[in-house]
């Protein structure tokens, strides 16, 4: 008897693991969309022939292209695929074994990027379905509302250090050549070209994380949520010219380096 529900319980364990590996690919590949939508818009400003965009003006660059509320709509499924990645990985951690203190760091982290991503997908499929939303990435509205609960200076200061953190772990990740550990490339050519645009993106996604943890944890110190700044927000305060178009082209990159985990990163099924 304890045997057979054993076997059970297994035997649904497995199927539900399945669906893992290409629900993450599906998110990598809608959020690598999203990151060379910014990176281009952000390229072009640089050029002084457009303003720099956060990630919602990036989507809605998209609601008045041919075909563009079914990119959206598409984008829309694939960022919610890549919330329920980043829940298994904060629940699960599948792919580490270990349970130190940055481990505990990192799956605080997916969480807090699950909320952010299935934020993100709603804004999608709002524009696809030509809805009215607010300008910026949302950071303001989740300041706010982290706010408003008890010792929410302390959870936006707490937050804001984390994407600090973060910001620095990519920095540092981007120059020892970090980014393609778990990737399975058919050949060295390919992933040395991979490691490279996974190099350049990170750093520059790193740089950008840096100066919007900051406006994060300033508006918990101000208990003002207008103080922070998005991405869009963050990119505007470049000046015009050779070093917006590099962070652009940059982000880009991160956008392309995206893409091709969708094809390439080994994906680890829950056990």
């Amino acid at each position: 008897m304890n045997r057979s529900i054993g076997s059970a319980g297994a035997s649904a364990a497995q199927q539900v693991a399945r669906w893992v590996p290409p629900v993450a690919r599906a998110g990598y590949a809608a959020k690598g969309v999203v990151y060379v939508l910014l990176g281009y818009i952000a390229f072009e400003a640089g050029l002084a022939s457009g303003e720099p965009q956060g990630t919602t003006g990036a989507l809605q660059s998209l609601a008045d292209e041919r075909g563009g509320h079914l990119m959206l709509m598409l984008i829309a499924l694939g960022l919610l695929a890549h919330v329920a990645w980043r829940l298994v990985q904060a629940v699960l951690d599948p792919e580490h074994r270990e349970r130190d203190a940055r481990r505990i760091f990192m799956r605080l982290f997916y969480a807090l990027s699950a909320a952010i991503y299935g934020s993100l997908a709603y804004t999608a499929w709002r524009l696809a379905r030509l809805e009215r939303t607010g300008d910026g990435d949302g950071t303001e509205i989740w300041v706010a509302r982290l706010l408003e609960q008890p010792f929410g200076t302390w959870l936006v200061m707490g937050a804001g250090l984390g994407v600090i953190g973060y910001g620095i772990q990519q920095l540092v990740k981007a120059a020892r050549g970090d980014v393609g550990r778990r990737m399975g490339t058919a050949s060295a050519a390919t992933s040395r070209a991979v490691e490279a645009i996974g190099r350049i993106g990170t750093a520059a996604r790193g740089l950008v994380l840096l100066p919007i943890g900051w406006f994060v944890f300033n508006a918990g110190r101000l208990y003002r949520a207008s103080a922070t700044a998005d991405t869009g927000e963050v990119l505007g305060m470049l000046e015009r010219g050779g070093l917006l178009a590099a962070v652009g082209l940059g982000l880009l990159t991160y956008g392309l380096h995206q893409l091709a985990k969708a094809v390439y990163r080994r994906i680890e099924r829950p056990t």
